[in-house]
């Protein structure tokens, strides 16, 4: 074995053993508290990241859900009202997919599955009820798969065929849409899905379905008696899409010239949504152009008169006409306007700031041209450009800079924030352990063995030859020396070493056995 490992409890013991009650339980006291601190910050630091598993849960599923997690001794937390599942983030995907093979959460609304069970004797009414139910199931479960919808409930209206198609009533529908956080559906969206229910339902008009969202906004349906306000959300979509176009095509190049954010557009454009059909016919009436053509001949055969043979011509002419059909679905621009910011030039004066120098006009002249050439502007059809050179708040971008940094310099102090008072601290607690136990280590030996003492630090104990007076062989040790008469010129502390030094001697001669065990102790300490 290690003679390390075996004389370890002996110098244990005689670090413990000289010291005071209140010394023994500061040294306790403080090993616990180091323990305890490091235990608890690498806790804090390890601590599982909790995410959510899934949210608006209806009662019953959380109980399942909850009842699930308990089985599989899954650590979990409680939100919203129980409706909101927060797991670590570790397990998330897995418990999702296993949740899912068990059938829960429930799927909204109940689909064709309700006809898996069989029901002997149900009436017809109760067929159709259910059939219904389950088309709208279906239908709710299919608009909730869009990315943007979170929940979606359908309403059927099916009237029963009637004898007569005079009396025949047609299905309408309602669906009513709960969206994710901020998102929105385009039109193209909602006209999509007022087309999906229309298309499976049997006789049902598109026009005779109603979207609403969560809050009660009419996103279709309830067609206008105006035609023109139902088409105003598709022009004004039109509209800001012209709009932007024009303005990315001079704001890309004003930014390949001046560099990005030294320049603002904006563009408004005014279209012409009117539809026209217009028939023409142009007739030219110095040209004819011969339609058709009859020719007749006549003989004469009178007596005594030589027979005569005659001859007409009857033309139809046709003058030449020109039919023109135009039509005109609208949106074509009627006029632009146009508005664009530039900043100047900066140089820098005495004191470190910067002085704002606008630009020369024939850079700003350059700089219009370039901007009509990217908008194609007429001035025969009333287009209108402002640009004007202004100075940029250079205070708010700063700030809003300044601002991003701050938030980067905080996520990562967040981040690195446990490990550096981890580390902190166990470098205070190895500094304290090793200061307390040098101090105590020092105060042990310099009071039991200053020639111990001595020998571990390397120095060197002279003493004058003292000539002590000992007793019979196999007596004690004596307590008193005898010192030479200049004893007044020496100090306690070197009367005290000598005493110790020869009671050492006498101890190595009387035990020689422990005395080699001792001195092989301290070699090994040294």
């Amino acid at each position: 074995m290690n003679p390390l490992l075996n004389a370890l409890p002996k110098q244990l013991k005689e670090i413990f053993s000289p010291l005071s009650v209140s010394q023994k339980a500061s040294l306790v006291g403080l090993t616990l508290l180091t323990v305890g601190a490091i235990a608890a910050l690498l806790f804090w630091a390890n601590r599982p990241e909790y995410t959510i598993l899934f949210t608006d849960l209806s009662g019953t599923d959380a109980a399942k859900i909850r009842d699930a997690l308990q089985d599989d001794k899954v650590p979990y937390k409680l939100e919203s009202g129980g409706s909101t599942i927060l797991v670590p983030s570790d397990r998330v995907y897995d418990l999702r997919l296993q949740l899912a093979s068990a059938g829960i959460p429930s799927q909204p609304g109940i689909g064709y599955e309700i006809f898996d069970r069989t029901n002997l004797g149900m009436s017809d009414f109760v067929q159709k009820l259910n059939y219904r139910r389950a088309l709208e199931g279906e239908l709710s479960r299919t608009i909730t798969s869009i990315s943007e919808v979170e929940k979606a409930r359908v309403h059927l209206v099916i009237p029963e065929p009637s004898l007569f198609k005079d009396d025949e009533k047609q299905p309408t529908a309602s669906v009513v849409l709960k969206f994710n956080g901020r998102a929105r559906l385009a039109e193209d969206q909602v006209r999509g899905i007022a087309t999906l229910v229309a298309r499976s339902v049997e006789g049902l008009d598109p026009e005779n379905i109603t979207i609403l969202d969560s809050f009660g906004n009419l996103l279709s349906g309830m067609k206008s008696s105006d035609p023109g306000m139902g088409l105003s959300s598709n022009q004004l979509e039109l509209q800001h899409k012209v709009e932007a176009y024009l303005a990315s095509k001079a704001q890309t190049m004003l930014d390949g010239v001046l560099s990005p954010g030294r320049s603002i557009v904006r563009v408004s454009a005014e279209l012409d949504f009117q539809k026209l059909e217009r028939t023409s016919e142009i007739y030219d009436p110095e040209s004819a152009v011969i339609r058709s053509e009859e020719r007749m001949e006549s003989t004469s055969n009178e007596v005594d008169v030589p027979s005569t043979k005659e001859e007409n011509t009857l033309s139809n002419y046709e003058i030449n006409k020109t039919v023109e059909h135009l039509v005109n679905n609208g949106g074509s621009i009627k006029r632009l306007s146009a508005a664009v910011i530039v900043d100047g030039n900066y140089t820098e004066s005495t004191g470190g700031k910067m002085q704002y120098n606008a630009r020369a006009p024939d850079e700003m002249t350059a700089l219009s041209s370039i901007v009509r050439g990217a908008l194609g502007l007429q001035e025969e059809r009333g287009d209108v450009l402002e640009i004007s050179n202004i100075a940029f708040n250079k205070e708010s971008f700063n700030d809003q800079a300044e601002t991003w940094a701050v938030a980067e310099k905080k996520d990562m102090i967040i981040t690195l924030l446990p490990k550096i008072i981890l580390a902190i601290v166990l470098i205070v607690l190895m500094m304290m352990i090793r200061g307390f136990l040098r101090n105590n280590i020092k105060t042990t030996t310099a009071t039991l063995a200053p020639g111990r003492a001595a020998m571990l630090t390397g120095g060197t104990l002279r003493t004058p030859q003292l000539m002590p007076a000992y007793p019979a062989s196999g007596s004690k040790l004596p307590a008193k020396v005898v010192v030479p008469p200049l004893e007044e010129e020496l100090s306690q502390e070197a009367r005290e070493m000598v005493m110790r030094r020869e009671q050492i001697s006498e101890f190595a001669k009387t035990k020689p056995e422990a005395a080699t065990m001792l001195l092989k102790t301290w070699l090994l300490e040294k």
